[in-house]
């Protein structure tokens, strides 16, 4: 076939570091040729019978595959064979794999770690430590290689090696578990930049320095290394090269061509303070003006990110969804984005914009095919990033994007936080469904009742306490017991009205758990759950008064409603709040060892004005709230005093 309108899916674990230049390089050869790039990570789904690039194979959806160093999300077993075979007879080409057959491109990674291991030898280490990825990645397998030969010529004994998953996360813990049995370690190579920046983190809390007790150096000369605490020395493998290197190699099999069975691009080494110090390193030691940039856009999207997650988690609907995507995802952006809600293997449009825009249709179609038949059109041009949102493993939305362009900020927080809506929803959805079955059982009973012989008041006492009991369970968080958002909302009306009335005082306070994200990543979500409790309990023991209303108002976000009670009460209130989570002591895992759950707290107060409304209070404790958060956390802000 042609490769005008052709489809290439590039296979990542996810959008970072080190698929950007890969997409980069891969774009500036489609593009030109009238290809597009369909940027697929590596999804997490289990319940269905075929694997997922099998089933855009047989729907059509892609016309050649490139496949990165994918392992398998649980297992970190390499993935690169079974997706080159799930293509079946479609054009294939790896990055750094080793498949028979299969066209490769990678870099020469017997120089590149060469050069780096001598490098950190160079000035008389004599301890070094390997961090490998997956014993069977043909990229680790080489670099790992390479390096028992560089600590050979060195005249040193076999060093010992530490293996990993090229994840950060999983490279940090790991070599804190190894460096405690090591003890001298005094030079470490790990395998590519993600693992090197999760050994930095080790050797921080083992509290070892860099450069000066160890030097450590990576591979893949990713922004993330260069604009770390301590620059990452690292091996340039020419990544955006290889991507071009790529996409020439599929073009080429798209038309039927011959092209060469591997290809290699060179390798330099990038010499920055993690070996060698701000006097010895070379020129990559200062961070070129570009990354500078990167980061600074990097800190925008994230603060436009922080908005979607807070407006993303008080949505009560999929149109309340739709509407702050379609609010939020210029700001990142993000120009055309297109999300499905998925149930048994069945997609609906629930947001779609692009060119020509269109309502979301509603019918449903296979996920496969990523869009509706009249929607497909999206596909041929462009680079769309596509996302299987699979919380459990179960696939519950789909979620394709562009973005002028793509950072990893966006890609995981979109990840993470539109799942998290769309697991909102369904709960949504659930609590309603069991509603209307106590609502049918009232019935049900009522009913019984009014058949039996009996008098009309018990039977009518027995619907009102039934009734009662759904009233009440409808304004119940079901995780930590205080009242729900629902609750809150009609408590802050209630007291409203009272306050305009009578011209009391009437104060509410915004409480957020700090890094609560963080906690969630390391400790998992059941945990999280029970701080969640622990910290309502806090919270509720701190307010005292009958007539104060604590709730949960979203996520990690509790709401406290103090009726007839003025600033300096309110802020005594708070007070207490906030003594009663430091006295609980609650260990804060994803912050390291001896740090404890924190919270912070906006309190505003209103005075009966014309126009004003209680929306006016909560968003002036909200502003209150980031206030506190910007000041350092662990803290109470009155709305309207100085930072």
């Amino acid at each position: 076939m042609g490769t005008r309108g052709a489809r290439v899916a590039l296979v990542v674990n996810r959008v970072e570091d080190y698929a950007l230049p890969v997409i980069r390089g891969m774009e500036s050869v489609l593009a030109p040729a009238g290809a597009a790039l369909l940027v697929l990570v590596h999804p997490r789904t289990s319940a269905q019978p075929h694997p997922w690039v099998e089933r855009l194979r047989r729907a059509g959806s892609i016309d050649a595959l490139v496949v990165t160093t994918v392992a398998d999300p649980v297992t970190g077993v390499s993935d690169v064979a079974g997706l080159a075979a799930q293509a079946g007879g479609l054009p294939v080409v790896t990055l750094g794999g080793d498949v028979p057959g299969v066209p490769d491109v990678s870099c020469d990674n017997a120089t590149g770690t060469a050069l780096a291991v001598d490098h950190l030898l160079a000035g008389g280490r004599r301890h070094p430590l390997l961090v490998a990825g997956p014993a069977d990645s043909a990229d680790s397998a080489e670099r790992e290689a390479a390096f028992a030969a560089a600590v050979a010529r060195a005249g040193l004994p076999p060093a010992p090696v530490v293996r990993a998953d090229f994840h950060r996360e999983t490279a940090y813990r790991r070599t804190v578990q190894a460096l405690g049995p090591l003890g001298a370690v005094d030079a470490v190579f790990a395998a590519n930049d993600e693992m090197a920046l999760g050994v930095l983190d080790a050797l921080a809390v083992r509290g070892w320095r860099v450069p000066e007790d160890v030097v450590v150096a990576g591979f893949d000369a990713t922004s993330a290394a260069a604009t770390a605490e301590v620059p990452l020395t690292s091996v340039d493998p020419r990544l955006a090269e290889q991507g071009e290197r790529a996409a020439r190699l599929v073009l080429g099999l798209l038309r039927g061509e011959a092209v060469p069975a591997r290809v290699r691009t060179g390798c330099e080494l990038v010499v920055r303070t993690s070996t060698a110090g701000p006097e010895g390193a070379g020129p990559g030691a200062v961070v070129p003006a570009e990354l500078l940039r990167d980061a600074r856009a990097g800190l925008v999207v994230t603060h436009h990110l922080l908005g979607l997650k807070h407006d993303l988690s008080s949505v009560t609907g999929e149109d309340d969804l739709a509407r702050e995507l379609t609010a939020h995802l210029p700001r990142v952006g993000v120009r055309r984005a297109h999300l499905a809600t998925v149930h048994d293997g069945r997609a609906r449009l629930l947001h779609s914009t692009g060119t020509p825009p269109a309502a979301a249709p509603t019918g449903s179609y296979p996920v496969e095919e990523l869009l509706p038949g009249e929607r497909r059109g999206e596909l041929a041009h462009g680079t769309l990033v596509v996302q299987v949102l699979a919380p459990g493993g179960h696939e519950r939305g789909l979620l394709l994007y562009e973005q002028d362009r793509l950072d990893r900020y966006t890609a995981q927080a979109l990840q993470q936080e539109v799942t998290g809506a769309l697991q909102a929803l369904q709960r949504a959805r659930r609590a309603r469904a069991r509603a209307a079955e106590l609502e049918r059982l009232v019935a049900e009973r009522t009913a019984q009742l009014q058949a039996e012989v009996r008098s009309r008041r018990l039977a009518q006492e027995e619907l009102t306490r039934a009734n009662a009991r759904l009233s009440e369970a409808l304004l119940v968080d079901g995780l930590t017991g205080v009242r729900n958002r629902p609750a809150f909302d009609d408590a802050l009306r209630r007291a409203w009205r009272e306050h305009e009335r009578t011209g009391q005082p009437l104060s509410v306070l915004l409480c957020d758990v700090d890094r609560f994200k963080a906690y969630n990543d390391t400790a998992g979500h059941l945990a999280g759950d029970a701080c969640l409790r622990a910290v309502a309990a806090c919270i509720a023991d701190a307010v005292r008064r009958s007539d104060d209303v604590v709730a949960r108002f979203g996520g990690e976000e509790f709401a406290v409603v103090l009726p007839d009670a003025g600033t300096a009460a309110a802020e005594r209130v708070a007070a207490r709040v906030l003594r009663r989570v430091r006295a609980a002591a609650l260990p804060h895992p994803g912050c390291g060892p001896g740090v404890t759950v924190s919270i912070s707290v906006g309190v505003a107060t209103s005075a009966v004005a014309a126009g004003s409304g209680p929306e006016d209070l909560l968003r002036a404790a909200d502003g209150a709230l980031y206030r506190a958060k910007d000041t350092g956390r662990d803290r109470l802000v009155l709305a309207g005093a100085p930072s």
